[in-house]
């Protein structure tokens, strides 16, 4: 599988990655993954050449990572791993996340010991914190770095402002800086789709909670049971009427290329020089496999699917 660099950093990273926010806890209520099929899906993965797996702290509080570091216990330098730090990990706790220097320290060192190991491939924030002065939280993940215990530093869904004032705190203080923003992209979510002083994008969400998959598409068949059941979990929670132009272009063009709907939607993310890596969630192997085999699509394909998603960000 293709390996593309993380921002302007030596590290680089699987195309495809695999996601963990479902490893032993029943997160957005779709199911938890039991460890067996954990393991299944990190094994099945690593032989179709992926070496990126993300996670984070939040994921069933704690559960994710410390699933994933009984799975990769004696093989931990076969991966690229990034983690998170920012949610509660007490609901009802609000100390007990955010983006203060002794949470972010707290927190990474609680992901070390969950994961198994002393340093991180990838790690960030997972959200801002307008409760942390941000040069705080940023000379945090700095100590961090100097430390050891983390090799590239990004964040995750911060806006373009947010990103650039972090950029800048970097470049003013000579300081390791956000080579990545982790954010929601997809054919129904394109928004985030832009460069910005070579920083990479990670793709979340790429199937849009399995909306551009084509198993929903058929409004006289039972909706069957997923993200797109609790429509605010949906991911993105988008009008699936005002999305029908796409979606049935989409479907063509996955006639066209010879894919299915899933990789034709993760095929147009692919052959976007400024996403890295596109994460990949899954339940079982056969999901997993169907996405792993995705591939960037025909340059026709390309053009026409980006006039479509012109026309729904001018919407």
């Amino acid at each position: 599988m293709k390996r593309r660099r993380i921002g302007e950093s030596e590290l680089e990273v699987s195309a495809l990655a695999l996601g963990t926010m479902n490893f032993g806890y029943d997160w957005h209520g779709i199911g938890a993954v039991e460890e067996s099929v954990a393991r299944d899906l990190v094994d099945s993965a690593l032989d179709k050449g992926v070496n990126f797996i993300d996670t984070a702290d939040v994921y069933g509080h704690g559960a994710a990572e410390t699933m994933l570091g009984k799975i990769i216990k004696g093989r931990r330098d076969q991966f690229v791993i990034a983690s998170k730090v920012c949610g509660r990990m007490d609901p009802d706790d609000p100390s007990s996340g955010g983006l203060s220097k002794e949470h972010i320290a707290e927190g990474l060192d609680a992901s070390l010991m969950r994961l198994g190991t002393d340093y991180l491939d990838l790690y960030m924030p997972h959200a801002p914190d307008s409760g942390t002065e941000l040069e705080e939280s940023l000379e945090a993940f700095d100590r961090a770095v100097q430390a050891g215990k983390i090799r590239v530093l990004g964040c995750s869904n911060f806006d373009p402002d947010y990103l650039k004032r972090s950029l800048d705190w970097a470049e003013e203080n000579n300081k390791p800086r956000f080579e990545f923003n982790q954010v929601q992209i997809s054919l129904a979510a394109p928004w985030a789709l832009s460069e910005h002083k070579n920083t990479s994008l990670l793709a979340w969400s790429p199937l849009a909670g399995g909306l551009l998959t084509g198993k929903y598409a058929d409004p006289k068949k039972p909706r069957p049971h997923g993200r797109r059941h609790y429509p605010k979990d949906g991911f993105p929670n988008v009008s699936e009427a005002r999305l029908a132009p796409l979606l049935a272009l989409l479907s063509k063009i996955s006639e066209l290329e010879n894919l299915s709907p899933a990789q034709a939607a993760i095929g147009w993310l692919l052959g976007k020089s400024e996403i890295s890596s596109v994460i990949l969630g899954a339940r079982n192997r056969e999901q997993l496999n169907e996405t792993l085999e995705s591939r960037p699509l025909s340059e026709r394909s390309m053009v026409l699917l980006d006039k479509a998603v012109q026309v729904l960000v001018k919407a």
